[in-house]
């Protein structure tokens, strides 16, 4: 696993949930590391407790087969302790688990997001009451969740400014 070494630096979202946390999204991570953004992102995540889930770490080690030049961005980032792992009970490609996942937590994001996979970070935001840092403008940043989410009390932000 990708994340083995981090795992100290690791929590549940029961444990969180009365933090102000963050949570980011792979494409986000992805999309910073490639603009050359790694010590902005560094920042960041140094002044804003900042997670990502094991599930959004597993996808990234997929990912990081195909975008070998941000392998060791990613790598350096982590071993930083600035960005910590948010324990999730499954892993992407157990699609009737992640349908569960979210379902369980709120089983009006499936309506929203059709993507379980997308739908897995939205329901760890809801169950640990964490923002959301993503660049996916086609499933989780949309008018229609951010509606949703304002029962939550959850904001989805597409810009590290913008937090």
């Amino acid at each position: 696993m990708i994340y083995s070494e981090f795992i100290h630096q690791s929590s549940t979202p029961e444990k969180i949930r009365n933090r102000n946390t963050t949570l980011l999204d792979t494409c986000f991570i992805i999309n910073e590391l490639e603009k050359g953004n790694e010590k902005k992102l560094e920042n960041f995540c140094k002044l804003n407790e900042t997670y990502i889930t094991s599930f959004n770490l597993e996808e990234l080690k997929h990912v990081m087969k195909y975008k070998k030049e941000i392998n060791h961005q990613l790598k350096r980032l982590l071993e930083q302790d600035t960005i910590k792992i948010l324990l999730l009970p499954i892993k992407p490609g157990e699609r009737k688990e992640e349908i569960n996942y979210a379902n369980k937590t709120d089983q009006k994001i499936l309506q929203i997001i059709h993507d379980p996979s997308d739908a897995v970070l939205v329901a760890a935001a809801i169950k640990s009451n964490s923002n959301i840092l993503t660049k996916d403008k086609h499933h989780i940043f949309t008018a229609a969740l951010e509606n949703q989410l304002e029962e939550y009390k959850i904001k989805i932000f597409k810009e590290l400014k913008e937090i």
